[in-house]
């Protein structure tokens, strides 16, 4: 959705030429020279086009956006900006993400870096265009609201998050607080490593007969798991935003550990619990966390409330 141009400032070389003007207008009032009319009426036209045709080119600029599916808080990602017409030169930057104003010679395709300033699901950009074509006199601007064919999803910042122990339970570097700790290793078979397998899991014995990583496969039931209650409906934005950062760091430890992390979210849809695998999926979720009721945890298990009112605390059964 395109808005209208609107006159942004006008270029030093234009106020230079309005001063001279005035002195001119004023020297041919004093001695009334023909030819001094004649120059004045060239540079006032010339000025009405340098502040005309700029609204004119801008007005045909067309915009698309495509964004990543995933982005994080404070993380540079890069936008596809296709831009079509023949305004020259122009230069535009994205409201709302932090990025420079950057020039370009349209038609073009390319990449624009910017960086997520808030968490949440981004559904459009509004991009700021502004031109001073032909003449390069006076800048005017136009601002387009841009939909997204897929919303980009910006996490929180995962933050270094330390949780208590649960009751009747130890927490270490490998277990984190609150996690159902594995009884004992029921090893299922061994199998070869696969990028994104803890290094816990490692069977080295084997490492060493095969000349090559190894890992358990142990059994599912006996699996660490961690369920971690993401509560954002006390506390003003920044508590908000902390908040779902510390779960983003916990949930992100707990699976770079091999623990299976459930996470118990309000989403705009209501109420949900699932499971997360990535830390992509992670930063989805806390993405579309919003305020509001959580889900009752699943029966049996143990949970560690993140919450806006303060630092997380490990749950009873």
């Amino acid at each position: 959705m395109g808005g209208r141009a609107a006159p942004a400032a006008p270029t030093r070389p234009a106020l230079a030429v309005l001063a001279v003007s005035f002195g001119l207008f004023g020297i041919a009032r004093t001695t009334g020279s023909g030819w001094l009319i004649v120059i004045l009426a060239g540079v006032g036209g010339t000025m009405a086009l340098a502040a005309v045709l700029p609204a004119v080119g801008l007005g045909r600029v067309t915009v698309t956006v495509e964004a990543p599916r995933d982005a994080t808080v404070g993380r540079s990602v890069e936008l596809t900006v296709d831009l079509g017409g023949r305004t020259r030169p122009l230069k535009l930057r994205p409201l709302g993400l932090d990025s420079p104003w950057t020039g370009v010679i349209i038609p073009c395709r390319g990449r624009l870096p910017v960086t997520p300033r808030r968490r949440g699901v981004v559904g459009e950009v509004r991009v700021e265009l502004r031109s001073a074509a032909p003449l390069g006199l006076v800048w005017w601007r136009r601002k387009v609201t841009v939909p997204l064919a897929r919303p980009m999803e910006v996490g929180p910042r995962p933050l270094d998050s330390t949780s208590a122990p649960a009751a009747g339970r130890s927490s270490d570097a490998s277990t984190p607080a609150g996690a159902s700790a594995t009884t004992a290793d029921a090893v299922r078979t061994i199998r070869d490593y696969v990028a994104g397998d803890p290094i816990k899991l490692v069977h080295w014995p084997a490492t060493a007969r095969a000349g090559e990583l190894m890992v358990k496969d142990l059994e599912s039931s006996e699996m660490p798991s961690l369920v971690v209650a993401v509560d954002l409906s006390v506390g003003g934005p920044d508590a908000v935003e902390e908040a779902a950062g510390r779960a983003a760091g916990l949930a992100t430890a707990a699976l770079r550990s091999g623990t299976a992390v459930t996470l118990l979210t309000s989403e705009a849809t209501g109420p949900r619990s699932a499971v997360v695998t990535s830390p992509a999926e992670v930063g989805r979720r806390l993405a579309r966390a919003v305020p509001g009721r959580l889900p009752a945890p699943p029966p049996g298990t143990e949970v560690v409330v993140v919450s806006a009112a303060g630092r997380p605390a490990g749950g009873g059964r």
